[in-house]
């Protein structure tokens, strides 16, 4: 029986690194956030705002998540889950990334879907890329459209460059996807000569994801993701309008549409778990720029953060304790289906 040897000192250090890396990112960004905070101010409009608008701002964000599912559908290459386990296993996904540092919910999320589904989860876990970058074109035009050049030039060039870098991204996904025989062909031949179970097993996974990045830029698909995508976001940004109509506060649209984008960008940044901090940081930064007074705009955004967490944590949660179950279920469900 082989031994296997215990891990090296730089594998031990880069997994220390790896763990304690974004909770200082976060404890850096809460200390931005909060230092100066006026904390009476702060729950005085804490306490000020609209429970109608904010519920209505929830209602929205609940069905931007019903959107997400059915976009996700159009995704696969073929459709191999239905809309009710697309839904849970999207909000489980979405939940584990408020639990898990990093967006390590993605991965989880193509691990229960594969389950769910049948396919790798490398197909899956492609599918989720797509879905993130649609949504980062989506938002990075949106940015480009409405709000280029709006508050803190400073601020303004990072989200520009943010929105260059994903529009790069998308240039080389769409050159893959065109040259994907010649990669696969160039890959196959450096595997026949290496020719051991690793390397066959690399290749297999990457033929996978490539192709698995494929229907986002189909012609036959590429219509109803842009229409999902652009009705997914006009939803959160009415969210978005009603969250700072709920406070008092009647921003233009470029400054709302700034407001979903300083969000939604500053989620990407590797922190601890559901962005806390950085989130507040940097959008409540944003706004500020702009002229909302901070502790108006700490408020705005902390309570559509609370929202995200709700919308996704109280279904998520559910469906984590009982997530052996309801694959069981579902995958059954899939079979009938498929019989029928």
């Amino acid at each position: 029986m082989a031994s296997t040897s215990p891990p090296s000192s730089v594998h031990r250090l880069r997994v220390a690194i790896l763990k304690v890396v974004p909770w200082l990112i976060t404890i850096v960004a809460l200390y931005v956030a909060f230092h100066n905070v006026r904390w009476e101010l702060l729950i005085d409009h804490l306490g000020d705002g609209d429970p109608l608008l904010i519920f209505a701002a929830l209602l929205l964000t609940c069905c931007s998540y019903l959107m997400r599912a059915r976009r996700w559908q159009f995704l696969f290459p073929e459709k191999i889950m239905n809309f009710v386990p697309a839904v849970k296993v999207l909000l489980l996904g979405f939940f584990m990334n408020n639990v898990l540092p990093a967006r390590a919910g993605e991965f989880v999320r193509a691990h229960i879907g594969s389950k769910v589904t049948g396919a790798t989860r490398t197909l899956v876990l492609a599918t989720v890329a797509s879905e993130r970058l649609a949504d980062a074109l989506m938002l990075s035009a949106m940015f480009v459209l409405f709000a280029l050049g709006q508050g803190n030039h400073d601020l303004s060039q990072k989200l520009l460059y943010a929105a260059l870098f994903f529009a790069v991204i998308a240039i080389a996904v769409i050159v893959t996807l065109l040259l994907r025989n010649q990669i696969f062909g160039l890959i196959g031949r450096l595997n026949t000569k290496i020719d051991n179970r690793a390397s066959n097993y690399t290749f297999e996974r990457v033929q996978i994801f490539i192709n698995g990045l494929a229907p986002l830029f189909s012609p036959h698909k590429l219509p109803a993701l842009v229409l999902w995508s652009i009705a997914i976001w006009l939803v959160e940004l009415f969210a978005y309008i009603l969250i700072t109509r709920a406070f008092d506060t009647h921003l233009p649209l470029s400054l709302c549409v700034l407001f979903l984008v300083a969000v939604n960008f500053s989620s990407l940044i590797p922190a601890a778990p559901g962005g806390i901090g950085v989130i507040e940081a940097c959008a409540s930064t944003v706004l500020f720029s702009v002229g909302v007074p901070y502790e108006r705009a700490l408020t705005m955004v902390i309570t559509q953060h609370v929202i995200q967490y709700l919308v996704v944590g109280i279904p998520g949660a559910f469906i984590m304790a009982t997530w052996k179950k309801q694959i069981k279920a579902l995958k059954e469900k899939e079979s009938q289906d498929e019989r029928e």
